[in-house]
């Protein structure tokens, strides 16, 4: 039985509840679910904030929207909830702003860093890991060998150990919302690239908070300031 969200962070909240009643058949694969407005009044908070679990569910597959008819759970629903690294990424104790204000703290520093101190050997390196998608890498494992990279090359070994601490949790979460990463992704690492290669600090950071924001810009989350 649905109710009104408890928690403090409500998004966390109804998400586990819709979760469980979807693996507890409260709503069948295909069938169409209460819109915007009747499940912010079940759960007690805005649409704005319902608008944004339900754009997380579609993004990972679990939901489907149809222009002018309303949102539906897809046939695989079940099966995308069955994922472990899925299931860990709904249920992290950490919510969503949380880690993106922590990702933009280290890696939009990491990018500072790296256009600072990055030896020719390393940018070269960098380079490489943006050319082989498609030649033997999928555009997932360049996103991460990339992302990786950036952070060893800012030459700091304590902050590249504290983003290995948060490293599951990063892609766990990239997980539940890009199965397939958008166009942009590659676009936005090659700008990041270049402004490393150019040693040019200032404009590293800011391409690097920029595609940070790609992914929750994407899933309408309101973004940390700057």
């Amino acid at each position: 039985m649905l109710k009104h969200a408890t928690r403090a962070t409500f998004h966390d909240n109804i998400m586990e509840q819709m979760i469980t009643a979807i693996k507890e058949k409260h709503w069948e694969p295909g069938t169409k679910l209460p819109g915007e407005q009747s499940l912010a009044v079940t759960f007690g908070v805005s649409r704005a904030c319902i608008r944004e679990v339900l754009k997380a569910l579609e993004h990972s597959g679990v939901l489907e929207a149809r222009p002018g008819q309303g949102t539906f759970l897809t046939w695989d629903a079940d099966k995308i909830l069955n994922g472990n690294q899925l299931s860990s990424a709904m249920f992290s104790e950490y919510s969503y702003p949380e880690l993106i204000e922590i990702r933009r703290l280290i890696e939009g520093q990491a990018a500072y860093w790296a256009a600072e101190r990055a030896s020719s050997e390393s940018i070269e390196n960098l380079e490489n890991i943006l050319l082989s998608e498609g030649k033997g890498k999928t555009k997932t494992e360049v996103h991460n060998l990339f992302h990786k990279s950036i952070v060893e090359m800012s030459g700091n070994r304590l902050l590249v150990k504290l983003h290995d601490t948060l490293r599951s949790e990063i892609l766990s979460q990239k997980e539940f919302h890009f199965t397939v990463l958008p166009d942009q992704d590659l676009e936005q690492q090659w700008e990041i690239f270049n402004a490393v290669k150019a040693h040019a600090p200032e404009k590293a950071w800011k391409a690097m908070l920029k595609h940070v924001d790609l992914y929750w810009k994407k899933l309408g989350f309101e973004l940390p300031k700057s």
